[in-house]
Protein backbone atom coordinates (compact mmCIF):
# COMPACT_ATOMS: atom_id res chain seq x y z
CA UNK A 1 0.00 0.00 0.00
CA UNK A 2 1.37 3.64 -0.82
CA UNK A 3 1.31 5.94 1.96
CA UNK A 4 1.26 9.66 0.79
CA UNK A 5 2.55 12.23 3.37
CA UNK A 6 1.77 15.77 3.38
CA UNK A 7 3.96 18.10 5.42
CA UNK A 8 2.34 21.46 5.86
CA UNK A 9 5.46 23.97 6.37
CA UNK A 10 5.02 27.97 6.71
CA UNK A 11 5.47 29.99 2.97
CA UNK A 12 5.07 33.35 2.12
CA UNK A 13 3.81 34.58 -1.04
CA UNK A 14 5.34 37.88 -0.91
CA UNK A 15 9.34 36.54 -0.11
CA UNK A 16 9.41 32.90 -0.75
CA UNK A 17 9.77 32.81 -4.87
CA UNK A 18 12.46 35.72 -4.55
CA UNK A 19 14.81 34.33 -2.26
CA UNK A 20 14.05 31.32 -3.78
CA UNK A 21 15.47 32.60 -7.13
CA UNK A 22 18.73 34.05 -5.01
CA UNK A 23 19.47 30.87 -3.96
CA UNK A 24 19.20 29.28 -7.77
CA UNK A 25 21.39 32.32 -9.07
CA UNK A 26 23.18 34.70 -6.55
CA UNK A 27 23.26 37.35 -9.51
CA UNK A 28 19.40 37.26 -9.06
CA UNK A 29 20.26 40.37 -6.88
CA UNK A 30 21.04 42.75 -9.49
CA UNK A 31 18.44 42.02 -11.74
CA UNK A 32 14.15 41.99 -11.34
CA UNK A 33 13.68 38.54 -10.13
CA UNK A 34 15.59 39.45 -6.84
CA UNK A 35 16.46 43.20 -6.82
CA UNK A 36 14.36 44.16 -4.01
CA UNK A 37 16.49 42.24 -1.80
CA UNK A 38 19.69 43.71 -3.15
CA UNK A 39 20.65 45.84 0.52
CA UNK A 40 20.60 42.80 2.32
CA UNK A 41 23.81 40.51 0.28
CA UNK A 42 25.09 39.23 3.52
CA UNK A 43 21.76 37.59 4.65
CA UNK A 44 21.40 35.46 1.61
CA UNK A 45 24.93 34.34 1.11
CA UNK A 46 24.76 32.40 3.68
CA UNK A 47 21.54 30.21 2.35
CA UNK A 48 23.21 30.26 -1.03
CA UNK A 49 26.13 28.56 0.02
CA UNK A 50 24.15 25.99 2.45
CA UNK A 51 22.05 25.28 -0.91
CA UNK A 52 25.04 24.82 -2.85
CA UNK A 53 26.36 22.00 -0.57
CA UNK A 54 22.86 20.22 -0.13
CA UNK A 55 21.55 20.23 -3.59
CA UNK A 56 24.27 17.90 -3.97
CA UNK A 57 23.02 15.07 -1.91
CA UNK A 58 19.44 12.88 -3.35
CA UNK A 59 17.57 13.79 -0.41
CA UNK A 60 17.21 18.03 -1.44
CA UNK A 61 17.04 16.79 -5.51
CA UNK A 62 13.35 18.62 -4.71
CA UNK A 63 14.33 21.91 -5.07
CA UNK A 64 11.89 23.35 -2.87
CA UNK A 65 12.92 21.01 0.16
CA UNK A 66 16.43 22.51 -0.64
CA UNK A 67 15.33 25.78 -0.80
CA UNK A 68 13.26 25.64 2.81
CA UNK A 69 16.03 23.61 5.02
CA UNK A 70 19.03 26.25 3.65
CA UNK A 71 17.15 28.90 5.04
CA UNK A 72 15.96 27.04 8.35
CA UNK A 73 19.44 25.89 8.74
CA UNK A 74 20.36 29.31 8.66
CA UNK A 75 17.78 30.45 10.76
CA UNK A 76 18.62 27.81 13.62
CA UNK A 77 22.42 29.28 13.33
CA UNK A 78 21.24 32.75 14.10
CA UNK A 79 19.18 31.93 16.96
CA UNK A 80 21.44 29.63 18.61
CA UNK A 81 24.58 32.39 17.90
CA UNK A 82 22.02 35.17 19.58
CA UNK A 83 21.03 32.42 22.50
CA UNK A 84 24.87 31.95 23.28
CA UNK A 85 25.55 35.78 22.67
CA UNK A 86 23.09 36.77 25.42
CA UNK A 87 24.05 33.84 27.90
CA UNK A 88 27.62 35.22 28.14
CA UNK A 89 26.16 38.38 28.57
CA UNK A 90 23.60 37.53 31.45
CA UNK A 91 26.75 35.20 33.12
CA UNK A 92 28.69 38.25 34.11
CA UNK A 93 25.83 39.31 36.27
CA UNK A 94 23.77 36.63 37.74
CA UNK A 95 24.64 32.77 38.04
CA UNK A 96 23.03 30.81 35.29
CA UNK A 97 22.97 27.05 35.55
CA UNK A 98 21.61 24.25 32.42
CA UNK A 99 17.85 24.46 34.03
CA UNK A 100 18.31 28.35 33.24
CA UNK A 101 19.81 27.97 29.58
CA UNK A 102 17.24 25.46 28.58
CA UNK A 103 14.19 27.94 30.01
CA UNK A 104 15.98 31.18 28.18
CA UNK A 105 16.02 29.26 25.23
CA UNK A 106 12.39 28.30 25.69
CA UNK A 107 11.25 31.71 26.40
CA UNK A 108 13.20 33.02 23.22
CA UNK A 109 11.39 30.88 20.81
CA UNK A 110 8.13 31.65 22.41
CA UNK A 111 8.82 35.34 21.15
CA UNK A 112 6.23 35.44 18.00
CA UNK A 113 8.78 36.73 15.97
CA UNK A 114 10.76 33.44 16.61
CA UNK A 115 8.39 30.70 16.40
CA UNK A 116 6.84 32.69 12.84
CA UNK A 117 9.96 33.86 11.37
CA UNK A 118 12.63 31.09 11.95
CA UNK A 119 10.83 28.97 9.56
CA UNK A 120 10.29 31.32 6.66
CA UNK A 121 12.80 33.49 4.60
CA UNK A 122 12.72 36.65 5.95
CA UNK A 123 15.43 38.31 7.91
CA UNK A 124 13.20 39.56 10.82
CA UNK A 125 15.47 36.88 13.44
CA UNK A 126 18.17 39.25 12.98
CA UNK A 127 16.38 42.46 14.58
CA UNK A 128 16.57 40.58 17.97
CA UNK A 129 20.42 40.07 17.71
CA UNK A 130 20.81 43.61 16.74
CA UNK A 131 19.30 44.35 20.34
CA UNK A 132 21.65 41.94 21.95
CA UNK A 133 24.90 42.30 19.77
CA UNK A 134 24.05 46.22 20.71
CA UNK A 135 23.92 45.09 24.72
CA UNK A 136 27.01 42.51 24.33
CA UNK A 137 29.15 46.10 22.65
CA UNK A 138 28.24 48.09 25.10
CA UNK A 139 28.63 45.50 28.10
CA UNK A 140 32.35 43.93 26.68
CA UNK A 141 34.00 46.82 24.34
CA UNK A 142 32.66 50.46 25.27
CA UNK A 143 35.86 51.53 26.63
CA UNK A 144 38.08 49.65 24.49
CA UNK A 145 41.28 51.46 23.21
CA UNK A 146 40.71 51.08 19.48
CA UNK A 147 36.76 50.84 17.90
CA UNK A 148 37.45 51.42 13.96
CA UNK A 149 37.25 47.48 13.63
CA UNK A 150 33.98 47.35 15.65
CA UNK A 151 32.85 49.93 13.81
CA UNK A 152 33.91 48.43 10.01
CA UNK A 153 32.23 45.28 11.58
CA UNK A 154 28.61 46.73 12.25
CA UNK A 155 28.97 48.04 8.94
CA UNK A 156 29.19 44.73 7.29
CA UNK A 157 26.17 43.32 9.35
CA UNK A 158 24.34 46.36 8.00
CA UNK A 159 24.64 44.76 4.67
CA UNK A 160 22.70 41.80 6.41
CA UNK A 161 19.72 43.95 8.26
CA UNK A 162 19.56 47.59 8.16
CA UNK A 163 18.29 48.06 11.79
CA UNK A 164 22.05 47.44 12.77
CA UNK A 165 22.60 51.13 12.25
CA UNK A 166 21.13 51.84 15.72
CA UNK A 167 23.92 49.17 17.39
CA UNK A 168 26.61 51.91 15.57
CA UNK A 169 24.34 54.99 16.80
CA UNK A 170 23.75 53.68 20.86
CA UNK A 171 27.90 52.77 21.00
CA UNK A 172 29.77 55.73 19.31
CA UNK A 173 26.82 58.05 21.29
CA UNK A 174 27.37 56.42 24.62
CA UNK A 175 30.99 56.21 23.92
CA UNK A 176 31.38 59.85 22.93
CA UNK A 177 29.42 61.36 26.15
CA UNK A 178 31.51 59.16 28.65
CA UNK A 179 34.43 61.01 26.85
CA UNK A 180 33.07 64.40 26.26
CA UNK A 181 35.79 65.99 27.44
CA UNK A 182 37.92 64.51 25.36
CA UNK A 183 38.80 66.07 21.54
CA UNK A 184 40.20 62.71 20.49
CA UNK A 185 36.35 61.01 21.52
CA UNK A 186 34.86 63.42 18.68
CA UNK A 187 37.38 62.86 16.36
CA UNK A 188 36.97 59.08 17.11
CA UNK A 189 32.90 59.75 16.27
CA UNK A 190 33.45 61.29 13.28
CA UNK A 191 36.21 58.21 11.98
CA UNK A 192 34.06 55.38 13.54
CA UNK A 193 31.21 56.90 11.27
CA UNK A 194 32.65 57.47 8.06
CA UNK A 195 34.32 53.50 8.40
CA UNK A 196 30.63 52.52 9.48
CA UNK A 197 29.86 53.00 5.52
CA UNK A 198 32.73 51.94 4.01
CA UNK A 199 31.53 48.08 3.19
CA UNK A 200 28.29 49.81 2.28
CA UNK A 201 30.15 51.84 -0.68
CA UNK A 202 32.53 49.24 -1.50
CA UNK A 203 29.52 46.76 -2.01
CA UNK A 204 27.64 49.57 -4.35
CA UNK A 205 30.64 50.32 -6.17
CA UNK A 206 31.50 46.95 -6.72
CA UNK A 207 28.06 46.82 -8.11
CA UNK A 208 28.54 49.62 -10.44
CA UNK A 209 31.60 48.27 -11.55
CA UNK A 210 30.47 45.10 -13.04
CA UNK A 211 27.53 46.72 -15.35
CA UNK A 212 24.86 46.34 -12.81
CA UNK A 213 22.33 49.16 -11.22
CA UNK A 214 22.00 49.91 -7.67
CA UNK A 215 18.83 49.23 -6.76
CA UNK A 216 17.03 49.97 -2.86
CA UNK A 217 13.24 49.04 -3.16
CA UNK A 218 13.04 50.27 0.56
CA UNK A 219 13.63 53.74 -1.05
CA UNK A 220 12.71 53.94 -4.15
CA UNK A 221 9.38 52.22 -3.60
CA UNK A 222 7.81 52.50 -0.13
CA UNK A 223 9.92 55.84 0.90
CA UNK A 224 11.54 54.11 4.47
CA UNK A 225 13.08 57.24 6.28
CA UNK A 226 14.13 58.86 3.71
CA UNK A 227 11.08 60.56 3.97
CA UNK A 228 12.41 62.66 6.89
CA UNK A 229 14.86 64.25 4.55
CA UNK A 230 12.29 66.78 3.06
CA UNK A 231 12.78 68.45 6.36
CA UNK A 232 16.26 68.97 5.81
CA UNK A 233 16.67 71.38 2.57
CA UNK A 234 18.83 73.56 3.71
CA UNK A 235 21.87 74.03 6.20
CA UNK A 236 23.91 70.82 7.51
CA UNK A 237 21.03 68.22 7.11
CA UNK A 238 21.12 69.49 3.73
CA UNK A 239 24.83 68.83 3.29
CA UNK A 240 24.53 65.56 6.00
CA UNK A 241 22.15 63.90 3.22
CA UNK A 242 24.16 64.87 0.45
CA UNK A 243 27.08 62.91 2.56
CA UNK A 244 25.58 60.00 3.91
CA UNK A 245 22.77 59.20 0.65
CA UNK A 246 23.79 57.98 -2.63
CA UNK A 247 23.69 60.22 -5.75
CA UNK A 248 20.65 58.41 -6.84
CA UNK A 249 18.69 58.48 -3.45
CA UNK A 250 20.09 62.28 -2.92
CA UNK A 251 18.30 63.08 -6.04
CA UNK A 252 15.16 61.26 -4.97
CA UNK A 253 14.57 63.19 -1.65
CA UNK A 254 14.50 66.67 -3.46
CA UNK A 255 12.57 65.40 -6.30
CA UNK A 256 9.83 63.18 -4.45
CA UNK A 257 7.47 64.99 -1.40
CA UNK A 258 6.76 61.77 0.29
CA UNK A 259 3.44 62.81 1.11
CA UNK A 260 2.01 59.68 0.24
CA UNK A 261 -1.85 59.32 1.92
CA UNK A 262 -2.30 55.65 1.34
CA UNK A 263 -3.00 52.91 3.59
CA UNK A 264 -0.19 52.97 6.57
CA UNK A 265 1.97 55.78 5.88
CA UNK A 266 2.54 58.45 8.00
CA UNK A 267 5.38 60.72 6.54
CA UNK A 268 4.99 63.79 8.49
CA UNK A 269 6.10 65.15 12.00
CA UNK A 270 5.03 64.18 14.37
CA UNK A 271 1.83 62.22 13.17
CA UNK A 272 4.45 59.89 12.44
CA UNK A 273 4.97 59.19 16.15
CA UNK A 274 1.61 59.04 16.51
CA UNK A 275 0.91 56.30 14.04
CA UNK A 276 3.88 54.45 15.71
CA UNK A 277 2.40 54.75 19.31
CA UNK A 278 -0.84 53.82 18.02
CA UNK A 279 0.80 49.95 17.07
CA UNK A 280 2.88 50.16 19.42
CA UNK A 281 -0.89 49.59 21.54
CA UNK A 282 -1.85 46.86 19.55
CA UNK A 283 1.73 45.29 19.87
CA UNK A 284 0.57 45.77 24.02
CA UNK A 285 -2.62 43.93 23.38
CA UNK A 286 -1.61 41.09 21.10
CA UNK A 287 1.40 41.00 23.93
CA UNK A 288 -0.96 41.26 26.88
CA UNK A 289 0.33 38.15 29.09
CA UNK A 290 4.16 39.40 28.42
CA UNK A 291 3.56 42.94 29.03
CA UNK A 292 1.43 42.33 32.15
CA UNK A 293 4.43 40.10 34.03
CA UNK A 294 6.97 42.59 32.93
CA UNK A 295 5.11 45.66 34.42
CA UNK A 296 4.55 43.67 37.61
CA UNK A 297 8.11 42.49 38.18
CA UNK A 298 9.84 45.69 37.17
CA UNK A 299 7.57 47.15 40.00
CA UNK A 300 7.53 44.18 42.67
CA UNK A 301 11.15 42.46 42.23
CA UNK A 302 14.66 44.17 42.33
CA UNK A 303 18.46 42.82 41.85
CA UNK A 304 18.25 43.84 38.22
CA UNK A 305 21.83 45.00 37.34
CA UNK A 306 21.56 48.52 37.25
CA UNK A 307 24.48 48.91 34.40
CA UNK A 308 22.81 46.26 32.30
CA UNK A 309 18.70 47.84 33.12
CA UNK A 310 20.50 50.97 31.86
CA UNK A 311 22.81 49.97 28.81
CA UNK A 312 18.60 48.43 27.91
CA UNK A 313 16.67 51.34 28.72
CA UNK A 314 19.06 53.31 26.18
CA UNK A 315 19.15 50.60 23.02
CA UNK A 316 15.25 50.15 23.55
CA UNK A 317 14.89 54.14 23.83
CA UNK A 318 17.05 54.42 20.28
CA UNK A 319 15.28 51.40 18.82
CA UNK A 320 11.87 52.85 18.85
CA UNK A 321 13.07 56.14 17.95
CA UNK A 322 14.83 54.10 14.68
CA UNK A 323 11.48 52.51 13.83
CA UNK A 324 9.12 55.34 14.47
CA UNK A 325 10.96 57.26 11.32
CA UNK A 326 10.03 54.49 8.53
CA UNK A 327 7.26 56.27 7.87
CA UNK A 328 5.13 52.85 6.59
CA UNK A 329 3.23 51.46 9.72
CA UNK A 330 1.16 47.96 8.56
CA UNK A 331 -0.51 46.64 11.73
CA UNK A 332 1.92 44.80 14.46
CA UNK A 333 4.87 43.59 12.04
CA UNK A 334 7.05 46.41 12.84
CA UNK A 335 6.06 46.88 16.38
CA UNK A 336 6.43 43.66 17.01
CA UNK A 337 10.10 43.54 15.50
CA UNK A 338 11.18 46.68 17.78
CA UNK A 339 8.79 46.80 21.00
CA UNK A 340 8.48 42.93 20.87
CA UNK A 341 11.63 41.85 20.93
CA UNK A 342 12.50 44.99 23.33
CA UNK A 343 9.83 43.42 25.52
CA UNK A 344 11.11 39.36 25.71
CA UNK A 345 14.42 40.69 25.81
CA UNK A 346 13.66 42.43 29.18
CA UNK A 347 11.36 39.41 30.01
CA UNK A 348 14.76 37.16 29.63
CA UNK A 349 16.89 39.90 31.71
CA UNK A 350 13.70 39.80 34.40
CA UNK A 351 13.83 35.57 34.13
CA UNK A 352 17.54 35.83 34.61
CA UNK A 353 17.79 37.51 37.61
CA UNK A 354 14.74 35.78 39.65
CA UNK A 355 16.15 33.31 42.31
CA UNK A 356 12.99 31.61 43.18
CA UNK A 357 12.96 28.46 41.84
CA UNK A 358 8.70 28.79 41.82
CA UNK A 359 8.76 31.36 40.14
CA UNK A 360 10.93 30.81 37.44
CA UNK A 361 9.16 27.75 36.60
CA UNK A 362 5.78 29.51 36.82
CA UNK A 363 7.03 32.16 34.89
CA UNK A 364 8.13 30.08 32.10
CA UNK A 365 4.81 27.88 32.00
CA UNK A 366 2.78 31.01 32.01
CA UNK A 367 4.88 32.30 29.13
CA UNK A 368 4.67 28.99 27.38
CA UNK A 369 0.45 27.99 27.71
CA UNK A 370 0.10 31.49 26.87
CA UNK A 371 2.01 32.17 23.89
CA UNK A 372 2.67 28.59 22.20
CA UNK A 373 -0.72 29.13 20.30
CA UNK A 374 -0.94 32.39 19.79
CA UNK A 375 -2.43 34.23 16.32
CA UNK A 376 -0.10 34.91 13.78
CA UNK A 377 0.17 39.22 13.63
CA UNK A 378 -1.48 39.22 10.48
CA UNK A 379 -4.93 37.57 11.53
CA UNK A 380 -7.40 39.57 11.90
CA UNK A 381 -8.61 38.34 14.75
CA UNK A 382 -5.61 39.97 17.23
CA UNK A 383 -6.31 37.58 20.55
CA UNK A 384 -8.34 34.44 20.85
CA UNK A 385 -8.90 32.32 23.75
CA UNK A 386 -8.30 28.64 23.74
CA UNK A 387 -8.13 26.10 26.32
CA UNK A 388 -4.29 26.62 26.19
CA UNK A 389 -4.08 30.23 26.54
CA UNK A 390 -6.80 29.90 29.38
CA UNK A 391 -4.48 28.10 31.47
CA UNK A 392 -1.84 30.76 30.57
CA UNK A 393 -3.90 33.44 32.17
CA UNK A 394 -4.48 30.71 34.82
CA UNK A 395 -0.86 30.31 35.67
CA UNK A 396 -0.56 34.32 35.29
CA UNK A 397 -2.40 34.33 38.20
CA UNK A 398 -0.30 31.57 40.10
CA UNK A 399 2.45 33.65 39.50
CA UNK A 400 1.63 36.95 40.72
CA UNK A 401 0.52 35.21 43.86
CA UNK A 402 3.89 33.69 44.24
CA UNK A 403 5.95 37.06 43.40
CA UNK A 404 3.38 38.89 46.01
CA UNK A 405 4.19 35.93 48.21
CA UNK A 406 8.18 36.18 47.39
CA UNK A 407 7.78 39.60 48.44
CA UNK A 408 6.22 39.09 51.49
CA UNK A 409 9.14 36.94 52.41
CA UNK A 410 11.90 39.11 51.23
CA UNK A 411 10.37 42.20 52.81
CA UNK A 412 10.14 40.06 56.29
CA UNK A 413 13.82 39.14 55.90
CA UNK A 414 14.86 42.88 55.03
Amino acid sequence: MNRVFTFIYPSSLCDDQTYYAILDNIYNLFNDKANQYQSRPLYVIFPYAIFQIIKNFTLFQNADIGYLVSFLLFQIVICIFTINLFINILKKYYPIGKLDTVMITLIYFLNPVQQFVVFTTSNGTLNFLMLVGTLYLLDRYLNIDNTYFLCLLVGLLFLMNRSFIVSLAVFLMLRTFNNRKKFRAYVELIIGFIIFWIPIYIYRYWIKVNGFEVYDTNVTDYGHFIWVSKYFDQGIGFWFSKVVLSRENFNLRLSTSWDSSDEWYCRDIPENFQCFFNDLVLVSIYLYIPVTLVVLYLLLTKNISIVLLKNFFIISFITLLFWSFIGWYPPLRFGIYSFGNILFLLLLIIYSKTENLSLKISLTACLFFSLINISHWNNPKLIEFTTLSNLGIVLLVLNISLLLKDKKRTNTLN
